[in-house]
């Protein structure tokens, strides 16, 4: 039994596993990598491993970097199982149509640079088009947490909540091969504790191998409650400079913790009269899809549901959807606030907005997601005095205010508060971080749980089956649990 790390190894996004075994090929995840041009080749995994040669796939979640590659694999030739939670179903249905929207456009942005370079090379096409999600979306078996699944025979599997977006999961694999069973979990993405809206991640018992995510595996977030008196500082700043806030979100899971958020102040009558406006089709269409999905949703939220209080509707919230309606509101004076997509700021509606508020000095840039390397996000996190942006060099005068407490991903001690109740594993794969937090995460773990850590390389391949392998591996990690790790307030 092998397992291959075709993505998000030493980076964030674009996670993709392949678990080869004696009964057939299986996929965990087939992700879209976002990042710099160094780290391109993981945009393509999948190429490695012919597509009819997958039998099944099982996904942890609808988010991009989870999903996004899925249509491709299906034009490729894959016809197997998808296997996904219902919300997951639900929300890939619409992402994957817009993220086919967006391979067009850019494909059709690449095609003009094309002709002016005088058709040097072959013509651009997208990776997929909207035409590939229908017959992508006809794979897919939805199943609920909980239930054990025989996805090929010989290998069952079960989706846990992983309390990160609407559907996400922790994926339980067990594989019986030669009188033997071996149990594999896949993290996905860990959510927070006592998060607005879902459940909590479940605890899980024991695993002979763990493939865990790091994406804050050396950060730690601020407190909710100091969180929730920023917001409010934030909004009370913009309304006397009736200037405007600017929120590059993920459509799905961070824009609706935030109208969550939003909807506690305004019913404390801690702010009234601001308008919000989410300028993103496919967050109004995600947070459609909350709502049909009361089982994914915690007591706290049901109980609100219950007595006819919906906590994604408030007065003041708007939900644009024509481009019309997109073009006016970087015309309209302050106060308000707008909420778009993307979460990092490399494609969408948000670009737009951007280009029209960064030199508003006034103006306020809320960074409430991770921000990938090489992504526009990062670049003004990082403190960019210029970016370029619908082709121009845009001036950077807006105050940049970053509050990752609205990250949808655990951080150091959360990722260490799931990893610890599994019991017996002989080795865990920290993956989905930069090198940095992947690094910190795993000398952390060892230390402080005794935790036999490695960190992949991309494309690396590890028998599973090989003691002596593992047991190598393992050994050249020793230096990397000896260094300190560095945990840093988000």
């Amino acid at each position: 039994m092998k397992l291959h790390f075709l993505g998000a190894a030493k980076t964030v996004t674009g996670s993709q596993y392949l678990l080869e075994t004696l009964h057939g090929h299986l996929m965990v995840d087939c992700g879209m990598y976002q990042g710099p041009d160094h780290l391109r080749e993981q945009t393509s995994p999948v190429a490695r491993v012919p597509a009819e040669q997958v039998r099944a796939l099982l996904l942890t979640h609808a988010h991009i970097d989870h999903s996004g590659h899925l249509p491709w694999l299906v034009r490729l030739g894959y016809r197997g199982p998808i296997f996904a939670t219902a919300a997951t179903t639900d929300l890939c249905d619409i992402m994957l149509a817009d993220s086919a929207h967006i391979q067009e456009e850019d494909a059709r942005q690449d095609l003009r640079k094309w002709q002016k370079r005088g058709h040097i090379g072959p013509p651009p096409e997208p990776l997929y088009t909207q035409e590939d999600v229908p017959p992508t979306m006809a794979l897919f078996q939805p199943v609920r947490y909980g239930e054990m699944v025989e996805v090929i025979p010989g290998v069952r599997a079960r989706w846990r909540d992983a309390g990160h977006i609407l559907g996400a999961a922790c994926i339980e694999v067990w594989v019986e091969e030669n009188g033997r069973e071996t149990k594999i979990i896949f993290s996905g993405d860990i959510g927070q504790t006592g998060r607005p809206l879902i459940r909590d991640p479940e605890v899980l018992d024991d695993a002979d191998f763990v493939i865990t995510e790091s994406t804050y595996g050396n950060r730690r977030h601020e407190d909710q409650a100091v969180k929730l008196g920023r917001l409010l500082e934030i909004i009370q700043r913009t309304i006397r400079n009736r200037s405007h806030i600017i929120v590059p979100a993920f459509a799905v899971g961070r824009t609706q913790e935030l109208l969550y958020e939003l909807n506690a102040l305004v019913e404390q009558h801690e702010i009234s009269r601001f308008p919000v406006y989410v300028d993103s089709p496919l967050a109004t269409a995600a947070t459609e899809v909350y709502s049909r999905h009361r089982e994914c949703l915690d007591a706290e939220t049901r109980a609100l549901l219950d007595a006819g209080d919906d906590p994604l509707d408030f007065r003041g919230l708007h939900f644009t959807r024509e481009v019309s309606e997109s073009m006016a509101l970087n015309q309209q004076k302050g106060p308000f606030m707008i909420i778009s997509a993307s979460g990092m700021a490399t494609a969408g509606r948000i670009r737009h907005h951007l280009a029209h508020h960064l030199e508003h000095g006034d103006d306020t840039l809320l960074i409430v997601g991770f921000q990938a390397v090489g992504t526009l996000g990062r670049l003004l996190h990082d403190g960019a005095t210029r970016v370029k942006l619908m082709g121009h060099n845009v001036r950077v005068r807006a105050r940049v205010v970053e509050m990752l407490g609205y990250s949808a991903h655990a951080d150091a001690e959360g990722l260490l508060a799931w990893l610890e109740p599994i019991e017996g594993p002989r080795a865990v794969f920290v993956l989905h971080g930069e090198e940095p937090a992947a690094l910190d995460y795993a000398a952390l773990a060892h230390r402080r749980l005794g935790a036999p850590t490695l960190v992949p390389d991309y494309g690396e391949t590890v028998d599973l089956d090989n003691a002596e392998e593992i047991a190598f591996r393992l050994g050249q990690m020793e230096s990397i649990w000896r260094r300190p790790a560095i945990i840093r307030q988000a």
